[in-house]
């Protein structure tokens, strides 16, 4: 399959500490990739390098073919490379349709003069834009919580819709950055099975930072594992989960990698 993302000789560097040492990689078109590693081994820091939240120290980042290297993390967005934060990024006072909504507004066509003259071409994109976001709230269960305000919602809830929004925008590849922090198992579980239909449905290229192991064994078709801000193991989830470094990296529990 065709690489979509391909990063090369990737360093960051924070005054004398560094972060991110000499990353590679090649994300296959279609592919769930999994990034994990021991708490501070970087894993966070990379997906701001790729998403142009922080910029490299050195080496280069193509999308499509495309040096984003230096792009702003809304032209990387425009261009189809999206993510979720481990922290959540809602606007807590609006409702779960104005979250979509205005997600879906950072690709709108129409300006503001469009707007506030009502133009045919304006009513026809809100129109496209509520029949996208019907789907996206029906793929989510997520309807009959239209008019909810998102700080409202159960956690788990608020997870999913911060995943919803980063789909509205219609990305080819979805950077998920811890998206099962602060579940219990169940709502983990349920998330699970939800990113496989968004995978299949969407055609969705992904890769998936996360600190569960089970959770991200049963996703990932290939698992990158980071340490110290270095690429120590690469391969599929019984590959990594019998490496030697691996198990090392994570102080000897072998039940975390089980």
């Amino acid at each position: 399959m065709a690489t979509i993302l391909k990063v090369e000789g990737l360093w960051k560097n924070f005054g004398g500490l560094t972060a991110v040492s000499d990353y590679f990689l090649e994300l296959p078109e279609g592919e769930i990739y999994g990034l994990i590693g021991p708490n501070g081994a970087g894993k966070t820091t990379v997906f701001n390098l790729i998403s142009g939240v922080l910029k490299p120290s050195k080496g280069r980042i193509l999308f499509q073919g495309i040096d984003i290297t230096w792009f702003r993390p809304d032209q990387i967005a425009a261009l189809g490379l999206t993510r979720t934060f481990q922290n959540l990024r809602l606007f807590p006072s609006l409702t779960v349709e104005m979250n979509l909504r205005i997600a879906y507004h950072t690709h709108a066509r129409s300006g503001f003069l469009a707007a506030l003259l009502s133009t045919p071409s304006f009513f026809r994109e809100e129109k496209e834009i509520g029949q996208k976001v019907d789907r996206i709230l029906e793929l989510f269960e997520m309807s009959d919580f239209r008019e909810e305000i998102a700080s409202s919602l159960p956690y788990g809830w608020q997870r999913k819709l911060d995943i919803a929004r980063a789909l509205v925008c219609e990305p080819q590849v979805l950077l998920l950055d811890e998206p099962s922090a602060g579940m219990n198992t169940k709502e983990a579980e349920d998330l699970a099975v939800l990113i496989r239909r968004i995978h299949e449905e969407f055609r969705l290229t992904m890769m998936v930072v996360e600190h569960r192991m089970p959770f991200v064994m049963g996703l990932a078709s290939r698992i990158q594992v980071l340490d110290y801000g270095s690429v120590i193991a690469f391969g599929t989830p019984e590959e990594i989960r019998n490496n030697q470094k691996v198990i090392e990296a994570y102080l000897g529990v072998g039940d975390l990698i089980a």
